[in-house]
C-alpha cells in the first residue's frame, strides 16, 4: 500500500511539474511578446526630468497669468497624466505644430479617465528652455503649440504644468493617421454624427452617413477627426475627443487576441517617453479599466469670448484662475 501511495505521490508531483513547467513558458512566452509588441513604438528618453517649478512670482507676465501660477501644482499617487500629442510634421528633424493637446487624467481613486483638450491658440507663458536650433524664434509669451515647435514635447510638457498647474511628465505623440490602422482592426467607432458632419462626410467621399449614431472605419474617422470648416476649431477638438474615446471603449470591450492585435498595429505609429514597465503596466490594466468611467473636458472655458488680437494672431487670453480650478475639480472627480 505503501508503495502504491508513493507512485501516485510521485505520478501527481511529475504532472504537476509538467502543467507548472507549461504554465511558466506559457507566461513567458505571453510576457515576451507584449514587450515585443511595446519595443515596436518610438522611444523618446528624456534624460533631464522635467521639475516641478516652485517660485514664478518673479516672471513679468500678465496679471491674469500670475494669478493662476498662485495655484498649487495638483499631484497625488491617485492621478497619473498623460499629454497626447497630434502633430502635422512629417520631417523627423522637426518638431512641427501641436494640431491636437490632450491631457489624459487616469484617477486610480475614483476609477475615472479624463480627457481634456487644450486649443492650441491660448496665450502661454513658455519657459525659456528651447532647443539650440530654435532659440532665435522662442518668445517668453506666445501661443500654447508654439512651445511645440521651438522645444518638442519636453517643452509642451513644462508649458502645461507652468500654466494649467498639473504634475505632467510623460507624453504621446502621433499623427491621428496612426489610429486609421486600428480603427479598422477593432471594427470601426461608432460616432454620433449632426446633419452638417453627415453632409460633409458624404460629399467628402468618406461613405454615405446620416445623422446620427453611425459606424465610422478609419478613414471615416480620421476624416471625422478633422473637420473644422463647417463649423470651429473647438469643434474640431471635440470630435477628436471623441475619435480617441470610442477607439478606448471598443478597445477595452474587445477580446484579448484583437486587443493584442490593436496594440501592435498602433505602437509603431507611437512616439513616447513612457517606459517598457510603464506601457506594460497599462496593458496589464486593460481588463480593470472596463470599469472605469470616461468624461471630457475642453479649455477654455470661455470660447470665443477670450479671443483677443495679440501680435497681429488670435490667440485666446483666458481667465487662469477659473479654469485651472474647472481642471482640478474636473481631474479629482
Amino acid at each position: 500500500m505503501k508503495n502504491e501511495s508513493r507512485k501516485k505521490i510521485s505520478t501527481f508531483s511529475v504532472v504537476a511539474g509538467i502543467l507548472a513547467g507549461m504554465i511558466l513558458a506559457a507566461a513567458v512566452f505571453v510576457f515576451g511578446y507584449l514587450y515585443f509588441i511595446i519595443g515596436l513604438r518610438h522611444y523618446d528618453k528624456i534624460d533631464d526630468p522635467i521639475e516641478i517649478e516652485q517660485d514664478l512670482s518673479k516672471l513679468d507676465v500678465p496679471s491674469n497669468m500670475q494669478e493662476g501660477m498662485k495655484i498649487p501644482v495638483i499631484q497625488g499617487k491617485h492621478i497619473t497624466n498623460i499629454l497626447i500629442i497630434g502633430s502635422d510634421t512629417r520631417d523627423p528633424d522637426k518638431h512641427g505644430r501641436a494640431d491636437a493637446m490632450m491631457l489624459l487624467t487616469i484617477n486610480s481613486k475614483t476609477k475615472s479617465f479624463h480627457l481634456t483638450s487644450l486649443m492650441r491658440a491660448i496665450y502661454v507663458s513658455i519657459p525659456n528652455d528651447p532647443d539650440p536650433a530654435y532659440a532665435k524664434n522662442y518668445s517668453p509669451d506666445y501661443m500654447l503649440n508654439a512651445s511645440h515647435t521651438w522645444g518638442g514635447p519636453r517643452l509642451l510638457m513644462k508649458t502645461v504644468q507652468r500654466n494649467f498647474r498639473v504634475d505632467v511628465s510623460r507624453y504621446m505623440a502621433t499623427d491621428f493617421g496612426g489610429f486609421k490602422e486600428a480603427i479598422d482592426i477593432v471594427g470601426g467607432v461608432t460616432i454620433n454624427l449632426t446633419a452638417a458632419e453627415a453632409r460633409y462626410l458624404t460629399a467628402l467621399g468618406s461613405g454615405s452617413f446620416q445623422a446620427g449614431s453611425q459606424l465610422l472605419n478609419g478613414n471615416a474617422a480620421l476624416d471625422y477627426s478633422r473637420i473644422r470648416k463647417i463649423d470651429s476649431d473647438f469643434n474640431r477638438m471635440g470630435r477628436q475627443r471623441n475619435v480617441i474615446s470610442a477607439l478606448f471603449k471598443k478597445m477595452t470591450a474587445s477580446n484579448p487576441a484583437t486587443l493584442t492585435e490593436t496594440v501592435k498595429v498602433l505602437m509603431p505609429c507611437i512616439t513616447t517617453n513612457l517606459t517598457d514597465g510603464e506601457i506594460m503596466e497599462m496593458i496589464l490594466n486593460l481588463g480593470s479599466y472596463k470599469s472605469y468611467k470616461l468624461d471630457q473636458l475642453m479649455l477654455p472655458l470661455e470660447t470665443y469670448k477670450a479671443m483677443r488680437i495679440i501680435r497681429g494672431m488670435e490667440m485666446y487670453d483666458i481667465n487662469w484662475a477659473e479654469n485651472i480650478k474647472a481642471l482640478h475639480a474636473f481631474m479629482e472627480s
